[in-house]
C-alpha cells in the first residue's frame, strides 16, 4: 500500500491529502468520496486509499477521460485519449489496444489508384477564421495537418501561449500561428481560453435555513404539463416559479456554498434529451452539422459527442421553425428541475437504486459502454422529465466558475467576459455515481465535441 500511496503523491492525484496536513489545497476543488477515492492500477482493477482526488485539475480530466473509454472496443476512443494525452499515465496501454481494435475491424478497403492525368485533389478543410491567443493545457503536439496520425512538426509546453488563427467546423482541431510563421494544427481539447483575471467576488445570498439539505418553499406549485410547439420540435415540460436550494453543502467544492435561488417566471424543458432524431432535422434544414452515427445507434438515443457551439445552433435553428425563443436552460433552472421537488442527493433519494438512471455502476443490467441508453428508458422524476442523472451530460447556458460565490440569485444565466468554458451537468453513462447527483457540475470548453456530451431544450413561458 506505501508504494500506491507514494505513487499518488508524485503523480499529483491526491494533492487534496495535503488538506489533512495542513498544506494547501488545490486552488480548483476536490471530488470527495465519502468513503474511498480510487487509483488506477492497471486496466482491469483499482487500488483503494482513503482520500479526496482534486476534481477542477488536468490529473482528473485525464483520469475521467480513461474510465470513460477504458471498457470500449472502439480504436478511435484510444486514438482521442493519446491525441490529448500522448504522454499519459495510460499511453502505452492506450497504443496497444488502438492497434488490436484497428486491427480486428479488418484491413482497410483498397483505394483505387487516380491516373496520373487526373491527379485527385484533397477536400478543402472547412475553418472559420479566428484571431485569438490560447494556452495548452498539458505539453502538446503540432500536427502538420489536423490529424493524430500526421506529421508531428512542433511542440507547445503546457500552460505555453499560442495563437489561434482558426477553427475547423468538421472537426475538432485549431490551425495555429508557428513562432518562425507557417501552419500547424493542434487536436481542440488540448488548448483552453487563459483563465481570466479574478474579479471582485460578491457576497453570496444567506441561506434561510441552518440545514444544509437544500429543501422547496412552492409546495403547492404545479409542474410537468407537457406540450410540443410543432411536429419535429421536441416535447416540453412547463415548471412553475418557485424557491429552491442550489447546491450542496457537504459535496465537492464546485457545488458550493449552497445557496438560495428565486425562480420568478415560469419556463419549460425538454422532457427527454435532444435525440438522433431531432437533431437530423436539423441537419436536413442545414441548421446543424452531420454527426456520423455507428450502425446500430438508435433515433430515439440522444444526440451526443456535440459542443456548447454545436446546442447554440440548434436552439437557434429549433427558435426559427418554431417562432419560440429556444435556448439552453440555465444552470439554476437545469438543476431545480432535475432535482422535482426533493431535497436528497438524487430525486429518487440517497442511495442507487436499480432502473432509476443510466451510469456504469447503476444497476443496469442493459448498460452498454459503448453507447446511451434510448431517451425515456427509466423512471421520470417527480416532475415528468427523464435522464438528468446520468446518459449524457448536459451543456446549460452558463459560464464555468469554480464554486457558487457570487452566483445569480434569481436563476439567470451566469455569465463572464470573453467566456470560453462553459458548464455541463448530470453525468454519462460511462460516469460512476459519483458524477451523477443532482448538484454534481463539470465543464468543458464552448467548442469541444466529446462523446458523453449532449443537451436538452429550453425556453420561456411568458
Amino acid at each position: 500500500m506505501i508504494r500506491y500511496f507514494n505513487a499518488l503523491l508524485v503523480s499529483g492525484l491526491v494533492t487534496g491529502l495535503g488538506v489533512a496536513w495542513g498544506t494547501p489545497a488545490i486552488d480548483g476543488g476536490f471530488s470527495v468520496h465519502p468513503e474511498t477515492s480510487f487509483i488506477p492500477e492497471n486496466d482491469t482493477g483499482w487500488t483503494q486509499i482513503a482520500g479526496i482526488i482534486p476534481k477542477d485539475s488536468e490529473a482528473v480530466y485525464e483520469l475521467e477521460f480513461w474510465n470513460s473509454i477504458k471498457d470500449s472496443k472502439d480504436a478511435s476512443d484510444y486514438e482521442a485519449y493519446l491525441e490529448a494525452y500522448p504522454n499519459g499515465r495510460f499511453a502505452p496501454l492506450a497504443r496497444a489496444r488502438a492497434k488490436r481494435y484497428k486491427k480486428a475491424s479488418g484491413p482497410a478497403q483498397p483505394v483505387q489508384q487516380a491516373q496520373p492525368s487526373q491527379p485527385v485533389q484533397p477536400p478543402a478543410l472547412k475553418i472559420e477564421a479566428m484571431d485569438d491567443r490560447y494556452e495548452a493545457r498539458v505539453d502538446t503536439n503540432v500536427r502538420e495537418k489536423p490529424s493524430s496520425s500526421a506529421r508531428k512538426i512542433g511542440e507547445l509546453a503546457s500552460k505555453s501561449s499560442v495563437q489561434v488563427t482558426g477553427r475547423l467546423l468538421d472537426k475538432e482541431w485549431y490551425r495555429v500561428r508557428l513562432p518562425g510563421g507557417g501552419t500547424g494544427y493542434v487536436y481542440a481539447p488540448l488548448l483552453s481560453k487563459p483563465s481570466p483575471k479574478p474579479k471582485t467576488e460578491t457576497k453570496p445570498q444567506p441561506i434561510a435555513t441552518k440545514t444544509a439539505t437544500p429543501a422547496l418553499t412552492n409546495e403547492k406549485a404545479t409542474h410537468g404539463k407537457a406540450f410540443k410547439d410543432c411536429p419535429t420540435c421536441p416535447e416540453m415540460v412547463s415548471i412553475s416559479p418557485g424557491q429552491f436550494v442550489m447546491g450542496s453543502a457537504k459535496g465537492d467544492p464546485s457545488e458550493r456554498p449552497a445557496h438560495r435561488v428565486t425562480l420568478s417566471s415560469p419556463f419549460a424543458i425538454g422532457k427527454f434529451e435532444v435525440t438522433v432524431a431531432q437533431w437530423k432535422e436539423c441537419v436536413k434544414a442545414n441548421g446543424c452539422r452531420n454527426i456520423p452515427a455507428k450502425a446500430d445507434t438508435s433515433d430515439n438515443a440522444p444526440i451526443h459527442d456535440v459542443s456548447w457551439n454545436d446546442a447554440q445552433a440548434y436552439v437557434k435553428w429549433l427558435s426559427g421553425i418554431s417562432g419560440q425563443k429556444y435556448r439552453l436552460p440555465t444552470e439554476a433552472e437545469w438543476e431545480y428541475a432535475a432535482r422535482g421537488g426533493t431535497t436528497s442527493t438524487y430525486w429518487w433519494g440517497d442511495k442507487i437504486i436499480a432502473g432509476k438512471a443510466n451510469c456504469k455502476d447503476c444497476g443496469n443490467n442493459a448498460w452498454d459502454p459503448d453507447k446511451p441508453a434510448d431517451v425515456g428508458t427509466f423512471d421520470a422524476n417527480p416532475y415528468g422529465i427523464y435522464d438528468m442523472n446520468g446518459n449524457v451530460w448536459e451543456w446549460v447556458n452558463d459560464c464555468w466558475h469554480k464554486n457558487y460565490k457570487g452566483a445569480p440569485a434569481n436563476g439567470t444565466t451566469w455569465e463572464q467576459d470573453n467566456c470560453r468554458v462553459r458548464v455541463i451537468r448530470g453525468g454519462s453513462w460511462r460516469n460512476d455515481k459519483s458524477y451523477i447527483h443532482s448538484a454534481s457540475r463539470f465543464k468543458y470548453d464552448a467548442y469541444v465535441r466529446y462523446i458523453l456530451n449532449g443537451f436538452r431544450v429550453a425556453k420561456p413561458m411568458e
